[in-house]
Protein backbone atom coordinates (compact mmCIF):
# COMPACT_ATOMS: atom_id res chain seq x y z
CA UNK A 1 0.00 0.00 0.00
CA UNK A 2 2.92 2.12 1.14
CA UNK A 3 4.48 1.57 -2.63
CA UNK A 4 1.60 2.26 -4.30
CA UNK A 5 0.68 5.50 -3.06
CA UNK A 6 4.34 6.43 -3.71
CA UNK A 7 4.13 5.80 -6.96
CA UNK A 8 1.33 7.79 -7.28
CA UNK A 9 2.75 11.00 -5.72
CA UNK A 10 5.51 10.71 -8.24
CA UNK A 11 3.50 10.66 -11.16
CA UNK A 12 1.32 13.39 -9.60
CA UNK A 13 4.91 15.18 -9.63
CA UNK A 14 5.76 14.88 -12.75
CA UNK A 15 2.81 15.85 -14.15
CA UNK A 16 3.31 19.01 -12.58
CA UNK A 17 6.37 19.45 -13.55
CA UNK A 18 5.92 18.67 -17.38
CA UNK A 19 2.67 21.54 -17.05
CA UNK A 20 4.97 24.31 -15.95
CA UNK A 21 7.56 23.74 -18.10
CA UNK A 22 4.67 23.91 -20.67
CA UNK A 23 3.57 26.93 -19.42
CA UNK A 24 6.57 28.60 -19.25
CA UNK A 25 7.35 27.91 -22.59
CA UNK A 26 3.83 28.92 -23.80
CA UNK A 27 4.47 32.37 -21.92
CA UNK A 28 8.22 33.26 -23.12
CA UNK A 29 6.68 32.73 -27.21
CA UNK A 30 4.09 35.20 -25.97
CA UNK A 31 6.42 37.24 -24.76
CA UNK A 32 8.11 37.16 -28.03
CA UNK A 33 4.83 38.31 -29.95
CA UNK A 34 3.68 40.55 -27.31
CA UNK A 35 6.98 42.79 -27.37
CA UNK A 36 6.73 46.32 -27.70
CA UNK A 37 7.33 47.11 -31.59
CA UNK A 38 10.43 49.45 -30.94
CA UNK A 39 11.71 46.05 -28.64
CA UNK A 40 11.05 44.19 -31.99
CA UNK A 41 12.35 46.23 -34.06
CA UNK A 42 16.14 46.47 -32.44
CA UNK A 43 16.08 42.89 -32.43
CA UNK A 44 15.20 42.67 -36.12
CA UNK A 45 17.58 45.25 -36.93
CA UNK A 46 20.51 43.41 -35.17
CA UNK A 47 19.42 40.50 -37.16
CA UNK A 48 19.83 42.60 -40.47
CA UNK A 49 23.57 44.39 -39.00
CA UNK A 50 25.04 41.02 -38.52
CA UNK A 51 23.87 40.03 -42.14
CA UNK A 52 24.89 43.34 -43.74
CA UNK A 53 28.29 43.34 -42.06
CA UNK A 54 28.70 39.60 -43.18
CA UNK A 55 27.77 40.74 -46.87
CA UNK A 56 29.94 44.03 -46.84
CA UNK A 57 33.08 41.38 -45.64
CA UNK A 58 32.25 39.26 -48.39
CA UNK A 59 32.01 41.85 -50.69
CA UNK A 60 35.49 43.54 -49.89
CA UNK A 61 37.21 40.22 -50.02
CA UNK A 62 36.03 39.30 -53.42
CA UNK A 63 36.87 43.60 -54.70
CA UNK A 64 40.83 42.71 -53.14
CA UNK A 65 40.87 39.21 -54.94
CA UNK A 66 39.67 40.90 -58.35
CA UNK A 67 42.11 43.94 -57.95
CA UNK A 68 45.10 41.87 -56.84
CA UNK A 69 44.91 40.16 -60.36
CA UNK A 70 46.96 42.13 -63.53
CA UNK A 71 44.73 44.02 -65.69
CA UNK A 72 46.11 41.65 -68.56
CA UNK A 73 43.83 39.28 -66.92
CA UNK A 74 40.69 40.40 -68.42
CA UNK A 75 41.63 42.03 -71.76
CA UNK A 76 41.47 39.80 -74.99
CA UNK A 77 44.38 37.71 -76.22
CA UNK A 78 45.58 37.63 -80.14
CA UNK A 79 43.03 35.16 -81.26
CA UNK A 80 39.95 36.97 -79.34
CA UNK A 81 41.02 41.03 -80.20
CA UNK A 82 41.31 39.34 -84.12
CA UNK A 83 37.86 37.89 -84.35
CA UNK A 84 36.50 41.31 -82.42
CA UNK A 85 38.22 43.11 -85.16
CA UNK A 86 36.74 40.92 -87.88
CA UNK A 87 33.65 41.11 -86.45
CA UNK A 88 33.79 45.36 -86.42
CA UNK A 89 35.87 46.01 -89.25
CA UNK A 90 36.58 42.74 -91.91
CA UNK A 91 33.68 43.62 -93.91
CA UNK A 92 35.70 47.05 -94.54
CA UNK A 93 37.53 45.83 -97.94
CA UNK A 94 38.25 49.32 -99.57
CA UNK A 95 37.47 53.55 -98.93
CA UNK A 96 37.67 56.70 -100.87
CA UNK A 97 38.40 59.91 -98.30
CA UNK A 98 39.37 63.22 -99.09
CA UNK A 99 42.25 64.89 -96.31
CA UNK A 100 42.72 68.54 -96.26
CA UNK A 101 45.52 70.81 -93.59
CA UNK A 102 44.19 73.57 -91.61
CA UNK A 103 47.72 74.80 -91.95
CA UNK A 104 48.16 74.48 -95.25
CA UNK A 105 44.47 76.25 -96.78
CA UNK A 106 44.11 74.75 -100.72
CA UNK A 107 45.41 71.66 -100.44
CA UNK A 108 43.95 68.58 -100.79
CA UNK A 109 44.91 64.71 -101.51
CA UNK A 110 42.35 62.55 -102.77
CA UNK A 111 42.85 58.80 -101.44
CA UNK A 112 41.57 55.39 -102.47
CA UNK A 113 42.44 52.16 -100.73
CA UNK A 114 41.99 48.53 -101.34
CA UNK A 115 43.63 45.82 -99.42
CA UNK A 116 46.87 47.48 -98.84
CA UNK A 117 46.88 49.35 -102.25
CA UNK A 118 46.63 52.80 -102.74
CA UNK A 119 46.27 56.07 -104.91
CA UNK A 120 46.86 59.47 -104.11
CA UNK A 121 46.21 62.61 -105.79
CA UNK A 122 47.73 65.43 -104.51
CA UNK A 123 45.91 68.93 -105.51
CA UNK A 124 47.33 72.51 -105.20
CA UNK A 125 45.89 73.94 -108.66
CA UNK A 126 47.75 71.16 -110.82
CA UNK A 127 47.53 67.28 -109.90
CA UNK A 128 50.50 65.06 -108.40
CA UNK A 129 49.33 61.58 -108.32
CA UNK A 130 51.08 58.20 -107.24
CA UNK A 131 49.87 54.56 -106.90
CA UNK A 132 51.50 51.80 -104.62
CA UNK A 133 51.02 48.90 -102.07
CA UNK A 134 51.59 49.93 -98.05
CA UNK A 135 55.02 51.64 -97.60
CA UNK A 136 56.06 51.31 -101.46
CA UNK A 137 55.54 53.47 -104.10
CA UNK A 138 54.72 51.40 -107.38
CA UNK A 139 54.48 54.29 -109.82
CA UNK A 140 54.46 58.28 -109.67
CA UNK A 141 54.78 61.49 -111.73
CA UNK A 142 56.64 63.69 -109.56
CA UNK A 143 60.81 62.85 -109.73
CA UNK A 144 61.29 63.60 -106.01
CA UNK A 145 59.85 60.83 -103.61
CA UNK A 146 56.13 60.49 -102.83
CA UNK A 147 54.85 60.79 -99.30
CA UNK A 148 53.01 58.29 -97.64
CA UNK A 149 49.62 59.09 -95.98
CA UNK A 150 49.07 58.48 -92.19
CA UNK A 151 45.31 56.92 -93.00
CA UNK A 152 47.69 54.02 -94.18
CA UNK A 153 48.07 52.91 -90.86
CA UNK A 154 44.34 53.57 -89.94
CA UNK A 155 43.07 50.04 -90.95
CA UNK A 156 45.58 47.96 -92.38
CA UNK A 157 44.91 44.50 -93.73
CA UNK A 158 44.94 41.59 -90.91
CA UNK A 159 44.97 44.48 -88.44
CA UNK A 160 46.65 42.61 -84.99
CA UNK A 161 49.06 40.63 -87.22
CA UNK A 162 50.12 44.01 -88.66
CA UNK A 163 50.10 45.37 -85.67
CA UNK A 164 52.54 43.19 -84.23
CA UNK A 165 54.62 43.10 -87.26
CA UNK A 166 54.99 46.62 -86.29
CA UNK A 167 56.60 46.54 -82.63
CA UNK A 168 53.47 46.22 -81.13
CA UNK A 169 53.43 42.93 -78.54
CA UNK A 170 50.11 42.06 -76.88
CA UNK A 171 51.79 40.41 -74.27
CA UNK A 172 52.03 43.52 -72.77
CA UNK A 173 48.32 44.71 -72.96
CA UNK A 174 46.59 46.88 -70.63
CA UNK A 175 42.96 49.11 -70.05
CA UNK A 176 43.21 52.66 -69.42
CA UNK A 177 42.40 56.24 -70.52
CA UNK A 178 42.95 58.53 -74.12
CA UNK A 179 41.93 61.34 -72.83
CA UNK A 180 39.03 60.93 -71.11
CA UNK A 181 37.91 57.76 -72.71
CA UNK A 182 38.43 54.15 -71.69
CA UNK A 183 40.96 52.29 -74.21
CA UNK A 184 42.60 49.18 -74.52
CA UNK A 185 45.97 49.46 -74.48
CA UNK A 186 47.58 46.96 -77.16
CA UNK A 187 51.82 46.74 -76.44
CA UNK A 188 51.73 49.49 -73.51
CA UNK A 189 51.62 50.11 -70.51
CA UNK A 190 49.74 53.34 -69.09
CA UNK A 191 52.40 55.92 -69.19
CA UNK A 192 54.48 54.32 -71.55
CA UNK A 193 55.20 57.15 -74.23
CA UNK A 194 57.48 55.68 -76.72
CA UNK A 195 57.22 51.50 -77.03
CA UNK A 196 55.13 50.96 -80.28
CA UNK A 197 51.74 50.29 -79.38
CA UNK A 198 47.87 50.34 -80.54
CA UNK A 199 45.35 52.41 -78.44
CA UNK A 200 41.62 51.18 -79.23
CA UNK A 201 38.61 52.46 -78.13
CA UNK A 202 37.02 50.16 -75.46
CA UNK A 203 33.27 49.52 -77.06
CA UNK A 204 34.16 49.36 -80.66
CA UNK A 205 37.91 48.75 -81.42
CA UNK A 206 38.29 51.65 -83.35
CA UNK A 207 42.13 52.90 -83.73
CA UNK A 208 43.04 55.77 -81.34
CA UNK A 209 46.38 56.23 -81.59
CA UNK A 210 49.41 54.00 -83.62
CA UNK A 211 52.84 54.17 -82.22
CA UNK A 212 55.54 52.81 -84.23
CA UNK A 213 59.80 53.23 -83.99
CA UNK A 214 60.65 55.38 -87.71
CA UNK A 215 64.09 57.37 -88.70
CA UNK A 216 63.09 60.15 -86.54
CA UNK A 217 62.90 58.15 -83.21
CA UNK A 218 59.00 57.28 -82.53
CA UNK A 219 56.03 58.40 -85.25
CA UNK A 220 52.37 58.81 -83.36
CA UNK A 221 49.70 58.57 -85.13
CA UNK A 222 46.16 59.91 -83.32
CA UNK A 223 42.73 59.32 -85.03
CA UNK A 224 39.53 61.55 -83.35
CA UNK A 225 36.13 62.78 -84.50
CA UNK A 226 35.02 59.46 -85.42
CA UNK A 227 31.43 59.28 -87.04
CA UNK A 228 29.87 55.94 -88.56
CA UNK A 229 29.65 55.39 -92.58
CA UNK A 230 28.01 52.37 -93.83
CA UNK A 231 28.28 51.03 -90.70
CA UNK A 232 31.88 51.47 -89.90
CA UNK A 233 33.23 53.49 -87.13
CA UNK A 234 35.77 56.27 -89.10
CA UNK A 235 37.60 59.05 -87.70
CA UNK A 236 37.59 62.60 -89.39
CA UNK A 237 40.37 64.01 -87.90
CA UNK A 238 43.79 62.97 -87.52
CA UNK A 239 47.11 63.99 -85.68
CA UNK A 240 50.46 63.27 -86.91
CA UNK A 241 53.55 63.69 -84.46
CA UNK A 242 57.01 63.07 -86.34
CA UNK A 243 59.63 63.77 -84.00
CA UNK A 244 60.30 67.68 -84.28
CA UNK A 245 57.52 67.44 -86.82
CA UNK A 246 53.43 67.90 -86.34
CA UNK A 247 50.55 67.95 -88.90
CA UNK A 248 46.65 67.95 -88.19
CA UNK A 249 44.51 66.81 -90.88
CA UNK A 250 40.53 67.01 -91.77
CA UNK A 251 39.36 64.11 -93.25
CA UNK A 252 36.56 63.92 -95.86
CA UNK A 253 34.67 60.62 -96.12
CA UNK A 254 33.55 59.87 -99.32
CA UNK A 255 32.71 56.07 -99.55
CA UNK A 256 32.93 52.75 -98.23
CA UNK A 257 33.23 49.13 -99.92
CA UNK A 258 33.59 51.68 -103.71
CA UNK A 259 36.75 51.46 -104.23
CA UNK A 260 37.76 48.12 -105.47
CA UNK A 261 38.65 48.73 -109.21
CA UNK A 262 42.20 47.46 -109.76
CA UNK A 263 42.48 50.10 -112.62
CA UNK A 264 42.78 53.06 -109.77
CA UNK A 265 45.99 51.32 -108.59
CA UNK A 266 47.97 50.04 -111.76
CA UNK A 267 50.81 51.80 -113.46
CA UNK A 268 49.24 52.15 -116.41
CA UNK A 269 46.49 54.25 -114.98
CA UNK A 270 49.45 56.98 -114.23
CA UNK A 271 49.88 59.42 -117.08
CA UNK A 272 52.89 59.34 -117.99
CA UNK A 273 53.84 63.54 -118.40
CA UNK A 274 56.07 64.41 -115.20
CA UNK A 275 54.66 66.88 -112.83
CA UNK A 276 55.24 69.61 -110.35
CA UNK A 277 55.65 68.69 -106.53
CA UNK A 278 52.97 70.01 -104.27
CA UNK A 279 53.41 72.95 -102.08
CA UNK A 280 53.53 71.87 -98.15
CA UNK A 281 52.66 69.36 -96.52
CA UNK A 282 53.53 67.24 -98.77
CA UNK A 283 57.34 67.83 -98.17
CA UNK A 284 56.71 67.51 -94.33
CA UNK A 285 54.80 63.59 -94.81
CA UNK A 286 57.40 62.86 -97.75
CA UNK A 287 60.63 63.48 -95.41
CA UNK A 288 59.23 63.09 -91.86
CA UNK A 289 56.32 61.03 -92.02
CA UNK A 290 57.62 56.65 -93.05
CA UNK A 291 55.53 53.73 -93.51
CA UNK A 292 55.72 51.25 -90.00
CA UNK A 293 58.82 49.16 -90.50
CA UNK A 294 58.29 45.21 -89.91
CA UNK A 295 60.07 44.71 -86.77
Amino acid sequence: MFKLSKLLKMIRLRRCCEKTRSSRMKNTLRSWFFLAPSTRTILNNLKYTLSMKNFCVLTFFMFVCLFALPASAFTPNDEALSLQMQKNYGALTSWEAEMSFPSFPGVTVHIWYAHGKWRQEWKAGDTATAVGMNGSVVAKCTAESFPMSPLFVWMPPNPVATWRSWGADNATRNYGFCGDSPCFMFGAEPGDETSPAVFLNNEDLAPILVRFASGSGVTTVEFAQYRTLGGFRVPQMVTMNMGAESLEAKVKWIAVNRAEGEELYVRDALDSTPCAVPPSPFDILRDSFRYPQVQ
